[in-house]
């Protein structure tokens, strides 16, 4: 994520605002869901007008397309932490899963598992898919470094390994509902031990 300091240029003004305003969208279609949610609800909100919005979306499904990457943003950066901290690459790749999978049972995150896909431009799919490139980048080199470690089974294929990974990870995205007998953060601790167990040395 970039950082302004002091006084920010009329670019870095004009990010500030558009941040302001994925972030206003993400929690309203989080509580409200997507359908729900016009484009004047959030103008409202944010106390600008519809119009002052065309200045940074062209449509509401934009605007949906730059949550999920702002989403997909803060993924990576949670998991670059982790799998960049201390500990055996099994250890820090445990904390990678629990870290994702907190971030997906957000609220504000929760319904872009459920809503982006219908939604999705090719366009729009490329940019989302590089990003999702990245998280498979992480969660493979860990899994190759948990092998060359010895935490990780040594006849692992990291590759297999990552989309068994990341699909029990996401489909939690999908199923959790808050409420639940279990908090995220239990949920994440459970789902990440039980999906690294038949992987680990």
């Amino acid at each position: 994520m970039t950082e302004f300091r002091g006084f920010p240029t009329k670019d870095e003004l004009r990010e500030i605002k558009r941040r302001e305003i994925v972030r206003c969208a993400s929690e309203k279609f989080g509580r409200e869901g997507f359908d729900s949610v016009s484009l004047n609800s959030i103008a409202s909100e944010l106390g600008v007008t519809k119009t002052a919005l065309y200045h940074y979306v062209s449509s509401k499904s934009d605007l949906l397309m730059q949550c999920y990457q702002a989403g997909l943003e803060s993924i990576l950066e949670a998991i670059r932490k982790t799998a960049e901290g201390p500990g055996s690459a099994a250890e820090k790749l445990h904390k990678t899963i629990v870290e994702y999978i907190k971030i997906v049972t957000r609220n504000d995150m929760q319904y872009l598992w459920n809503y982006v896909p219908p939604v999705v431009k090719e366009a729009d799919g490329t940019i989302v898919q590089e990003r999702r490139d990245e998280v498979d980048t992480i969660i493979r080199q860990l899994l190759a470094d948990g092998v060359k470690d010895g935490s990780m089974r040594a006849d692992l294929d990291p590759r297999l390994a990552s989309l068994v990974i990341l699909g029990a990870a996401n489909w939690v995205g999908i199923w959790f509902r808050p409420g639940g007998k279990m908090k995220p953060a239990e949920v994440a601790e459970n789902i990440a031990r039980e999906t690294l167990q038949g992987f680990l040395a």
